[in-house]
């Protein structure tokens, strides 16, 4: 019975605690592209994104994080391949407009009766076109991760897809993919304070 009480006890301070998050230092975001007719998955992610929030600190995600920018340098993708990699910058990132892509959190909206689970809007430019992407959102253990998918016609960018398609077209069998798994994690650090309940030790 103690534990049970203690159990409860525990779950009430935390349920009930007030938390600050703080923004993170950095950003990683990640990719998942499809090649051949099986489609299989290829990732990376971008080793230079410039992360700027319009608050350093917030009671609840959403605040903390909402109205951020990211701009992302194409030319430090990373796919632990330097030939890919090439090929990537020269054969598409390089046929689009603008040199970067750019990225700007909308909000997040927690999804109903949980807390650390939710989507997370997030308005994408790449190609001169801006698209508005929905993204799933988890948050646990001090890490804020989302992933969502794009399909780069919306972006405009079948010229990109047609050059890296040909540049990659017995690796690929000449079958890129439209879609492509875009995602996003920080470490945001929390600091709650567990109010103390009378009556216990």
């Amino acid at each position: 019975m103690k534990k049970i009480a203690l159990s409860l006890f525990l779950a009430f301070g935390l349920a009930q605690a007030s938390c600050t998050f703080m923004q993170p230092t950095d950003v990683d975001v990640t990719f998942k592209a499809f090649k051949t007719p099986l489609k299989l998955g290829v990732g990376g992610h971008f080793t230079e994104v410039n992360y700027n929030s319009t608050v350093k600190s917030a009671t609840d995600l959403n605040t903390l994080v909402a109205g951020s920018t990211v701009i992302i340098e194409v030319a430090s993708v990373d796919s632990n391949n330097k030939g890919r990699d090439e090929k990537l910058l020269n054969d598409f990132f390089k046929q689009m407009a603008g040199p970067d892509i750019k990225a700007k959190v909308i909000s997040l909206v927690k999804d109903k009766d949980a807390r650390k689970t939710g989507v997370a809007t997030v308005s994408v430019s790449m190609n001169g076109v801006t698209r508005n992407v929905p993204m799933k959102y988890s948050f646990s253990n001090g890490k804020l991760s989302a992933e969502g998918v794009i399909d780069l016609l919306d972006f405009k960018a079948s010229k990109a897809l047609k050059a890296i398609n040909t540049a990659c077209y017995d690796l690929h069998e000449g079958k890129t993919w439209s879609d492509v798994n875009i995602g996003f994690s920080m470490v945001i650090k929390a600091v709650c304070n567990v109010p103390v309940v009378k009556g216990h030790k």
